[in-house]
């Protein structure tokens, strides 16, 4: 896989989260007191009042070759600072990454299992896939919905929902859903940056899985992310591993998107 695509990649998803934590509401932020840091090049998001590791994790560290030793020990002793319980290190594909998995594991960061990062030229063409459902692209007006169905699918806590519903209506992403009649049934995101389309924020009630709705609405916002201009789409799924649920990377796969890498986890737990 090209590595300035992978860079351009890195930089994309940086940016991303720099702005969706920009997102988050003035009240929700008094609450929870997020920090939002950049450490060499890359990006360290925190939030105190949270276990989550998605919330408090580091991502991009070392995709422009410029993290040193000394990143790492920043990152922990920031991490002390605001009394978290743990974070995670996301280790992408880097020209850096084996002298930083190294670094982490001198400091005993446990690695686990990450995600696969899949790449799709958007120069091939996008095939149709059969439905029962129809899939339209929504706006603001339709982002109680969206929030619902993501509710719904991964139990986000109650504390973040006007997060989710802020980012929701925000013009920093294309939201696009598919309806059974007039009931929603599922959703998916896609950002557009530099060229590249990223494809994420997705999920499909429980009653109406597998019936082909994700396919469609990756279907519709590769077509999207075409018209746009973009050379380029990218996402992240659950790294495979026997015995899980495998539908989101299956769905992709078969849709013409391939895996550049699989980017491991590294986690800090109070040490």
């Amino acid at each position: 896989m090209n590595a300035d695509l992978l860079r351009r990649i890195e930089a994309m998803a940086i940016r991303g989260a720099e702005r969706h934590w920009a997102l988050m509401p003035a009240a929700v932020a008094k609450r929870v007191r997020p920090e939002v840091v950049r450490v060499a090049d890359g990006l360290f998001t925190m939030m105190p009042k949270s276990d989550a590791l998605r919330m408090n994790r580091v991502i991009g560290l070392g995709h422009r070759g410029e993290a040193g030793e000394r990143a790492i020990d920043e990152i922990i002793e920031r991490a002390r600072a605001a009394r978290l319980h743990r974070f995670s290190v996301v280790l992408g594909p880097g020209p850096q990454r084996a002298r930083i998995a190294r670094w982490l594991e001198s400091r005993r960061l446990r690695k686990q299992h990450g995600y696969a990062l899949l790449v799709r030229d958007l120069g091939e063409p996008v095939p149709r896939v059969a439905t029962d459902f129809t899939v339209r692209r929504i706006g603001p007006a339709m982002a109680k919905h969206s929030v619902a169905v993501l509710a719904e699918a991964f139990a986000t806590p109650a504390s973040r929902r006007d997060w989710a519903l802020a980012a929701a209506a925000s013009r920093d992403y294309a939201h696009f859903m598919a309806f059974d009649g007039t009931t929603p049934v599922a959703v998916g995101a896609l950002a557009i940056d530099d060229g590249l389309g990223w494809l994420g924020g997705a999920a499909t009630r429980t009653r109406w899985r597998k019936r082909g709705a994700q396919s469609a609405i990756i279907v519709a916002r590769l077509r999207h992310a075409q018209r746009a201009g973009c050379a380029w789409a990218w996402s992240q799924t659950g790294e495979h591993v026997r015995g899980r649920p495998d539908g989101s990377r299956r769905n992709l796969a078969r849709l013409g998107f391939e895996q550049a890498c699989v980017e491991p986890i590294y986690v800090w737990e109070g040490q």
